[in-house]
């Protein structure tokens, strides 16, 4: 993937790595630059510059409406219901096919498909029990606009559909509420506009190295499309108490929306926080003072 970079500080990275692995796990990384290597990066070039060629020949650039989350894609909740269901119940019918429950459970009366989710809900005693793999049956897709330095945070995550764009100033920036509370706006939105300035004189050359010169305050869209398993994990583990408030709001209207068309699925997101804390990470330092001193 570096070797494929238009960035010319990526490639030599990329050299400087091959290098080093090479006096470790040579058999690993010798296609990393041979001929079949070179031959995967112009295919990873190609398809940057095939994807720029049909935007440019079939799309009308707009700028996104001012949004944080927004589901674009699911399916109804019986039909996601029937299918999480057939998988949870699939292991343990020995001998009948997934077709053969699924028929069966498309059948089934709503009373009982609400009490089989419910029952397997119940049974998460805290977030370290994830659901079982059957609620990797149905999937969403959201698209998001947040800040860049919150995005480093959810792109963490690889059990799931990440695509993103460049890096701009297009889409504005959002405003801490620390700098609001300590009278500073002013300085830091000066500072913001300088960024844009640099970026757009920049821009005139080369998109991808201004990039380096935007705030992460800026927003960026990108969108990203995974299962119920997988977005219990994340809802849970990004809306902690200690967690940053920006991802923690993103994760909380993710679960919003998932509630909003799937309310009975949603139980199994069980330890979801909703609430809002001032000085998020006080009281997990508390507790991290309290070890050290009983040492």
């Amino acid at each position: 993937m570096l070797y494929s970079s238009n960035l010319k500080e990526e490639r030599e990275i990329a050299a400087k790595m091959h290098q080093e692995l090479d006096t470790t796990i040579k058999s690993f990384v010798k296609r990393g630059d041979d001929k079949h290597g070179k031959a995967l990066q112009s295919y990873l070039s190609d398809l940057k510059d095939t994807a720029v060629t049909f935007n440019k020949k079939y799309l009308t650039p707009k700028k996104p409406k001012d949004f944080l989350v927004e589901m674009i894609e699911f399916e109804s909740e019986k039909k996601a219901e029937d299918k999480i269901i057939s998988a949870l119940l699939y292991e343990q019918s020995s001998g009948m096919s997934y077709h053969e429950i699924l028929s069966q459970i498309q059948k089934m009366n709503p009373a009982a498909r609400k009490k089989i989710i419910k029952t397997f809900s119940d049974l998460r005693q805290n977030r370290r029990h994830r659901p079982p793999r059957g609620f990797e049956m149905t999937e969403y897709t959201f698209d998001l606009l947040t800040n860049f330095g919150m995005f480093r945070d959810f792109h963490r995550h690889r059990v799931l559909t990440l695509e993103r764009q460049m890096l701009t100033t297009d889409h504005g920036f959002s405003v801490p509420e620390e700098i609001l509370s300590l009278g500073i706006r002013k300085d830091f939105e000066d500072c913001m506009y300088k960024s844009k300035e640099v970026f757009n004189l920049l821009r005139q050359k080369t998109s991808e190295q201004a990039q380096y010169v935007v705030n992460f305050a800026y927003k960026y869209p990108y969108f990203m499309k995974l299962n119920l398993r997988e977005a219990t994990h994340l809802i849970e583990l990004r809306t902690v108490p200690q967690g940053h408030q920006d991802y923690r709001k993103v994760a909380q209207e993710m679960f919003k929306s998932i509630k909003k068309i799937h309310p009975n699925l949603s139980q199994i997101i069980r330890y979801v926080d909703l609430k809002k804390y001032n000085l998020e990470r006080l009281e997990s330092e508390k507790r991290i003072e309290e070890k050290r001193k009983r040492l």
